[in-house]
């Protein structure tokens, strides 16, 4: 399970060693525990997302000359969020070719600087926290540990911008609408089951992966209100909009074929399948 604050032993005692990039040597890094070691000029929800979306999708690299960089990539879809994040932070766009995906990156130092002030306490995930270290040392900013989540922190709707889904699936013959988020490791995922509750469980396809969700209408119902007060801007947003729609018609029992609102229920899913296009 990951603790909260928790950094490899050489960290915690405020040292770490990475190898040397070029003739530039890497001096030790401090750790941060409050927010007095943090400036930045970004929203404190704009950096909880960021971060989220970091810890899904992004990576933090130092070159072999000691420069640093952050790279998020995405799909095709999500284009209109990596613009907002490049809005926001400077940086390039570039397609992926043959990949159906957009790479952002930034490599200016000064923008490095202020994105690592930004994100930095509320980095979390397991190979992104041990990423933030290493820029942090080549750029001489004190790493925080990671901060308490709660239900008002945005980093779960940047992760879930990352790596989460909404989907409707027929099980036993009904429909089954199921809010899910997937990672190959289980303490990057737990936060969820501990902050919204739900379950977390094993799915041996594609190498093994931890799956969370959340399914039942309560528990659904929950996290849209969650997602409606937080920042959430991939393409997957569109669906929560439909949400209630779904529980209307699901009331109705719609979906079954003999209903008289059997029509209406196949245009809803015709309208749900059409917004993750």
């Amino acid at each position: 399970m990951f603790i909260s604050g928790f950094l490899p032993r050489s960290s915690q005692n405020g040292l770490s060693k990475t190898q040397s990039a070029g003739n530039q040597r890497h001096k030790s890094s401090l750790v941060g525990t409050s927010e007095t070691t943090r400036a930045t000029t970004y929203p404190k929800s704009f950096c909880e997302w960021l971060a989220g979306i970091i810890d899904g999708d992004g990576s933090m690299k130092v070159s072999q000359k000691g420069y640093t960089s952050l790279e998020i990539t995405m799909g095709l879809e999500d284009l209109p969020l990596l613009r907002y994040i490049q809005h926001m932070l400077g940086g390039s766009l570039k397609m992926r070719a043959g990949a159906k995906a957009t790479r952002y990156r930034l490599h200016n130092k000064l923008g490095m600087i202020k994105v690592m002030n930004c994100i930095n306490g509320h980095i979390r995930h397991s190979a992104r926290l041990l990423q933030l270290h290493r820029v942090c040392q080549v750029l001489d900013i004190p790493v925080i540990l990671p901060i308490a989540l709660d239900a008002q922190s945005n980093w779960f709707a940047g992760f879930f911008d990352a790596d989460g889904t909404i989907s409707i699936a027929m099980k036993h013959r009904l429909p089954q609408l199921s809010i899910r988020v997937t990672n190959k490791l289980l303490q990057d995922v737990s936060s969820y089951k501990v902050v919204f509750g739900g379950t977390i469980y094993f799915d041996s396809s594609q190498n093994g992966y931890y799956n969370w969700s959340v399914q039942s209408r309560k528990d659904v119902i929950m996290m849209r209100h969650y997602f409606k007060s937080s920042t959430f801007r991939s393409h997957k947003s569109r669906r929560l909009f439909l949400i209630e729609e779904y529980y209307s018609l699901y009331d109705l029992k719609a979906f079954k074929p003999d209903s008289i609102h059997h029509k209406a229920w196949l245009a809803f899913l015709d309208k749900w399948n059409k917004l993750m296009i």
